[in-house]
């Protein structure tokens, strides 16, 4: 999948109401998303669906979740819980980065982090 495809299907459950967390799944390393009360990855049924396998909701693996209680309720106001979760994946996002051997990851990863501070900054 394309960096611009992946980024169009997480705009997608963004728009839909998902939440996109400071973790990112094992297997394609994207960031994960609360989306309908489960942590989940919305590209790898992407990736399934473009190998003939079926597409349909995201997988129902459900995982931890990156945020306690306690930080969630200290950001005042939904605009500052999305900026928090926002600098929580941008940070994340540059962690990651550090480390990626793949050139194209890498520059996919930073073009993450670009649009996310661009959205950080709207916000603010």
């Amino acid at each position: 999948m394309t960096a611009d495809k992946a980024d169009e299907v997480m705009a997608e459950y963004l728009l839909k109401g998902g939440k996109m967390l400071a973790k990112s799944c094992n297997v394609c390393g994207y960031p994960l998303f609360e989306y309908k009360g489960e942590t989940q990855c919305v590209i790898c049924p992407e990736n399934m669906s473009n190998e003939g396998l079926p597409a349909g909701e995201p997988p129902a693996r459900t995982l931890e979740p990156t945020q306690s209680p306690a930080q969630a309720a200290a950001a005042p106001g939904p605009q500052g819980r999305v900026a928090g979760e926002l600098e929580e994946t941008i940070v994340h996002l540059c962690e990651r980065i550090r480390i990626e051997q793949r050139a194209d990851e890498c520059l996919t990863l930073m073009m993450a982090v670009e649009r996310g501070t661009k959205a950080l900054k709207r916000l603010r």
